[in-house]
């Protein structure tokens, strides 16, 4: 065996190992509903997912070169073919199993679903002229745990003397039991409560119409709120071409 023949299949093994880790580790994040707030997905595919592809394309691609006793031009090919064919299956098999396992997202006609929502808040909660994404944030809660934030549509906003109202929409991605939306305003504990959201694991046709006002009775600690403070929410389910 030719160390420089193995050397070259390790490398180009690894290089291709990185790229399907790359591809790999995105579409597993998303599907494990890794936060992207502060990067975290982002890190976790490029430094985790990305060096475990390097590393094992270089095992796979140095084993096939030692594998391979043949001589010549024909050799590196067969080698190179075998350790790249691994790596492939490797990748979808990893890819594979857990998407035939995971929790498609719900659809209505086919169409994916976004929850679209108006949150009104009481005027004892300040919203900036020029809010951002610290200042005002609504976050979609799925079977008591974190999911992802929604987006809010700043040009729609209105604050009027008795309250403010904010709009957005979040992407549906699970059959959840249960859902809730965590909106938060400002730093203030009570300005983030906790409104629960009626919505089936399989949204249907007839929650595509808007629902009732709903109040918040929760605040971010669990404790109860009192109703001076209480934000109120309706929404309803909109698919979406994807």
């Amino acid at each position: 065996m030719s160390v420089l023949r193995a050397v070259f299949i390790a490398l180009i093994t690894a290089f291709v190992g990185g790229v399907l880790a790359f591809l790999v580790g995105d579409y597993l994040t998303k599907l494990a509903q890794v936060p992207e707030m502060e990067g975290q997905r982002g890190m976790t595919v490029f430094f985790l997912c990305v060096p475990l592809g390097i590393f094992a394309g270089l095992v796979i691609g140095t084993v096939s070169a030692i594998a391979v006793r043949r001589q010549g031009f024909t050799a590196f090919f067969i080698a190179q073919g075998w350790s790249l064919l691994i790596v492939c299956g490797l990748a979808t098999l990893l890819g594979g199993v857990p998407y035939f396992l995971s929790d498609k997202p719900p659809t209505i006609d086919g169409k994916h679903l976004e929850l679209q929502f108006e949150l009104r808040a009481p005027a004892m909660f300040k919203i900036p002229d020029q809010p951002n994404g610290y200042s005002v944030r609504v976050c979609l809660y799925t079977d008591n745990r974190q999911n992802q934030y929604a987006f809010l549509d700043w040009n729609a906003m209105t604050q009027e003397a008795e309250r403010s109202t904010v709009r957005g929409y979040v992407p549906l991605l699970t059959h959840s039991k249960s859902r809730s939306l965590l909106a938060s305003i400002g730093n203030e504990p009570v300005a983030s409560q906790f409104i629960e959201l009626r919505v089936p694991p399989a949204p249907r046709k007839q929650d595509e119409t808007w629902s009732d006002w709903t109040f918040a009775t929760q605040q971010a600690d669990l404790s109860p709120v009192l109703e001076p403070e209480r934000m109120a929410l309706r929404y309803r389910v909109r698919p979406v071409d994807k």
